[in-house]
């Protein structure tokens, strides 16, 4: 007659017999038959491992109750040293008849704390090994006699059972560890990756949570908990993400790299852990393998029980393959970090270039910082130096969160605020996960700007601290990987850069609207200055479209007398009286400047010659009336010249010249103005008679270079000279080229002149340098040279001809010629210096394109206009002029040649200042060609003091 079926936990049914197979059902079946025989109330086995030191409840058979697995209740593991009758009846190898009356103190508590009034525990070996023990309620159903017979069989059974049983736990761990491999693939993130293997080996049974603990910067920091009923409260959360101090079980393993376990009060489980989340138990194994730990597994139970070796050993095998995980999974943090991290530095530093103060660069790090940290909205504060908040800028903030910023901290000290001082002590960034419940932030100010999370950076300009930029985000809290850590302090080092170069760049801004002020105005009459006169100049002489003008210039008449009589300061009054008086017959448009000395000029807009000499009758008659200077009356008179565009070129210089020609002409008439004509001649025959003589003279030898020589102020030697074309005419005599050159440029002879006069320069300097003297040579060029492509093939040839090398060379242009064909300029100049020929601008400090064409134009060297050294030594401003020219010279790497340099102070002021190269009277005048090798064999050797560095 059957009894029953096996049951669904793995029981067999009373009256079957076991299957060979299933070791479980034998043992709980030699159980059931002892349990009958001996009239027992309760028969159960414990398997004993000898690995742990534990002994685990396996099986029991009750009185009238079927055989199966003991109850999740009583189902805890007990370790040998915490259990009095375990330890002496598997560690001593005894058997034990134990009531409760007359046992031990010892065994009696341990047998009142279950319950078991009379027990009897007989050991269970087989061979020398104790597998397990025997335990049968009441003590006196066990019978000697019985037990011999059923004990050996019993052990044999137990060891099956558990063998069988623990293999299927290690397919069970290994289902896990597939699971977790599995989980990890598919994972878009480390918290994701974390959370689903906590959650996987929290639900194994015999936890109550799983908590992951990774390496940062040196510190493990709690990252993941998952509890085994999946429960996950925001207050536990938080108390677990914001731990107030370290698990000391977790720190131990990871110093040693070793699994460990350990129950609360003990020295590794005490303190906060224990008392916040009821930790009695706690099994800790290092993620990864030593010495490249990545963190710490924790498993905790609230009730003290050893952890069994199953649970041990799925531990370490899940820590050291989720350590694995996660190393590869920061390892494609850190490369997407990184490639994030050069985007963010290329964006700041490109976007940094364009700042200009600190305020703008702040906000290109506020930007950028935003983006990297993938946050919705982004301040720069600035503080002042009395620590109070001053500008702010916002990225992608809302109006109404604006407003707040401005109610609330503009103006305000910040020093009492903890995330400033946490900035100005540490000067690191700030990662802060949730803003609620950190109290960096008034909490008030959090609620009304609707902060989640948030991180701040330090404000720094190089070492000094100007303030920081926080970013943050409103919904959610906030994860910061170690990798985008690390890019956001790159950022912050990158940034203190460019926010230092932003006010570098503003200084600079400051200071040249200074220079430009300053080069700009008169400083004796308050008047434009020759500088801008001739930015005027040049903007209506080359406006598109084409406009008309008139150029006065105006000298006072016997000036120097007044100087000679009454001083210099009675001299400055008066010329400070006369700018009043020449503006009164102008119009809102018209421009007066002085251009130095005793001269003024006049531009007129859109005027003909018509209009140019009523202007300049009306300029004349202003000044007529007496001026009183210290109780005495003074006239003056002024002679006019007068030069309009187009008639008279479309040119800056030519125009400038020319009415400077015509203001001569007046002077010499004394007729108080003149309209320039061709040679100052008011007949045009005279004119076409001189170009036809010009044209002769290129067919012959009448048009000769005079030479200037050239000192090198560092060597104190003649290193070089510059061509200066003069007409030796057969019967006018020697003459200059301000009389012949602006008709050679309109009757286009220029470019026949420029070449005939570079041909001999190059073979007069072959003559010097074949007697051993190792000189190079300047020459001019004009508009028509530069619109000569073929310029640099015709220089090549000529170089060639004479075997001069072309470095030997200098060929010098104005600035209003570089302005006349930009374009075909710019070609031309590149021929010419692919050639190996220097190239050098002349005037230079007399056009408004010279800082522009200075950053575009291919050329080695400036020559500052003559105007400048004039008053060198006496006015502190063309002196200041003068020593900002040079040093922007040595900043581009170019040599600067003054020229004018007419006395011994100047040149002396010119070597303080370490100049390259001077020319002028003081040096020597210009002198003919077969002059020149006579005078450097009569100038001796000049010693050079070398200039303060």
């Amino acid at each position: 007659m059957s009894e029953s079926r096996t049951s669904g936990d793995g029981v067999q049914a009373q009256g079957d017999p076991p299957s060979p197979y299933d070791a479980v059902a034998a043992l709980e079946q030699l159980m059931l038959r002892l349990q009958r025989t001996s009239g027992a109330s309760r028969v159960a086995v414990w398997v004993h491992e000898a690995s742990t030191g534990v002994a685990v409840p396996f099986r029991q058979v009750r009185s009238g109750g079927p055989v199966g697995q003991v109850p999740p209740g009583e189902r805890v593991p007990l370790s040998l040293e915490r259990s009095p009758v375990l330890s002496a009846v598997i560690g001593e190898r005894r058997t034990l008849n134990m009531h409760l009356d007359d046992a031990p103190r010892s065994l009696a508590d341990e047998a009142d704390r279950y319950g078991v009034r009379s027990a009897h525990g007989e050991p269970l070996l087989v061979g020398d090994e104790v597998v397990g023990a025997l335990v049968i309620e009441p003590a006196a159903a066990a019978s000697a006699s019985q037990l011999r017979h059923a004990t050996p069989r019993l052990a044999v059974a137990l060891q099956e059972a558990w063998t069988r049983r623990s293999e299927q736990r290690r397919l069970a761990q290994a289902e896990v560890l597939l699971g977790l491999i599995e989980s990890a693939a598919l994972a878009r993130s480390m918290d994701q990756l974390l959370g689903s293997a906590c959650e996987q080996l929290a639900a194994l049974g015999e936890v109550h949570r799983a908590c992951v603990f990774l390496l940062e910067d040196g510190v493990l920091v709690p990252r993941m908990a998952s509890y085994a009923d999946g429960r996950r409260d925001i207050g536990s959360w938080t108390q677990f993400r914001q731990a107030p101090e370290p698990l000391r079980l977790a720190d131990e393993v990871l110093r040693t790299g070793r699994p460990m376990s350990a129950d609360r009060d003990s020295e590794l489980l005490t303190g906060w852990w224990v008392d916040a989340f009821g930790i009695a138990s706690g099994l800790a194994v290092p993620l990864g393998r030593s010495p490249q730990l990545s963190g710490v597994l924790t498993l905790d139970s609230p009730s003290i029980q050893p952890f069994s070796e199953d649970v041990r050993r799925l531990a370490s095998a899940a820590g050291a393959h989720l350590g694995g995980v996660i190393e590869q999974a920061r390892a494609t943090e850190a490369r997407a970090a990184s490639l994030s991290t050069a985007r963010a530095v290329r964006q700041l530093l490109v976007d940094g270039a364009s700042a200009t103060g600190v305020a703008e660069a702040a906000e290109v790090l506020a930007t950028v910082v935003r983006g990297l940290a993938g946050t919705e909205r982004s301040a720069a504060y600035l503080l002042d130096d009395a620590g109070r908040l001053g500008e702010v800028r916002h990225v992608g903030w809302p109006e109404q969160n604006i407003q707040v910023i401005r109610d609330r901290l503009v103006g305000q000290d910040v020093s009492d605020v903890r995330l400033w001082q946490l900035t100005v002590r540490d000067r690191r960034p700030v990662f802060v996960p949730d803003a609620v419940a950190s109290d960096l932030l008034d909490a008030d100010l959090v609620q009304a700007l609707g902060l989640t999370s948030y991180l701040s950076v330090p404000l720094l300009s190089g070492d000094r601290l100007l303030g920081m930029v926080v970013t943050g985000s409103s919904s959610g809290t906030g994860e910061w990987s170690p990798s985008l850590r690390q890019a956001v302090q790159q950022v912050v080092l990158e940034g203190a850069l460019v926010v230092q170069n932003a006010e570098l760049r503003a200084v600079e801004q400051l200071r040249v609207q200074q220079l430009a002020l300053e080069a700009h105005n008169d400083p004796l009459t308050g008047l434009a200055n020759r500088r801008r006169f001739t930015e005027e100049l040049e903007r209506t002489v080359y406006a598109t479209p084409a406009r008309s003008c008139a150029v006065l210039m105006i000298d006072l008449d016997r000036f120097k007398e007044v100087n000679d009589s009454f001083g210099h300061s009675v001299g400055d009054e008066l010329l400070r009286l006369v700018g009043p008086r020449l503006e009164q017959p102008l119009g809102p448009a018209d421009l007066l400047a002085r251009m130095g000395g005793d001269e003024f000029a006049v531009l007129l807009p859109d005027a003909d010659a018509a209009r140019a000499q009523e202007v300049a009758d009306r300029l004349g008659a202003a000044l007529r009336e007496a001026f009183v200077l210290d109780g005495m009356s003074l006239h003056v008179d002024a002679s006019i010249g007068i030069a309009v565009c187009p008639d008279h070129g479309r040119d800056r210089s030519l125009l400038l010249a020319r009415a400077d020609t015509a203001m001569y002409s007046a002077k010499r008439a004394r007729d108080g103005s003149q309209v320039w004509t061709p040679d100052g001649a008011t007949d045009p025959r005279d004119r076409l008679q001189t170009l036809e003589e010009l044209r002769a003279a290129l067919d012959s030898d009448q048009l000769v270079p005079h030479y200037q020589p050239q000192l090198d102020l560092r060597s104190g030697q003649v290193t070089g000279v510059e061509a200066l074309v003069r007409w030796e005419h057969p019967e006018r005599g020697l003459l200059a080229p301000d009389t012949f050159l602006g008709l050679a440029e309109q009757a286009g002879l220029m470019r026949r002149l420029a070449l005939r006069v570079l041909e001999r320069s190059l073979r007069d300097l072959q003559g010097w340098r074949a007697a051993g003297h190792d000189l190079s040579v300047a020459v001019n060029l004009s508009v028509s040279n530069l619109a000569d492509v073929a310029l640099p093939d015709q220089v090549a040839m000529l170089l060639e001809a004479t075997e001069v090398p072309a470095a030997a060379l200098t060929l010098e242009i104005t600035e209003d010629v570089l302005m006349a064909d930009a374009a075909r300029s710019s070609q031309v100049l590149a021929g010419l210096r692919a050639l190996g020929v220097r190239l050098s601008i002349d005037d230079y400090g007399t056009g408004y394109s010279s800082l522009s064409y200075l950053r575009a134009l291919p050329v080695h060297e400036l020559k500052l206009d003559r105007s400048f050294v004039g008053q060198l030594t006496s006015d502190v401003r063309a002196a200041a002029i003068v020593r900002s020219t040079l040093q922007l010279g040595r900043d581009l790497g170019m040599t600067i040649v003054v020229e004018g340099v007419e006395d011994a102070a100047a040149l002396a002021a010119l070597r303080e200042w370490r100049c390259d190269v001077a020319q002028g009277y003081h040096v020597a005048r210009p002198m003919a060609a077969e002059h020149v090798l006579d005078w450097l064999a009569e100038r001796l050797p000049t010693p050079v003091t070398a200039p303060p560095t």
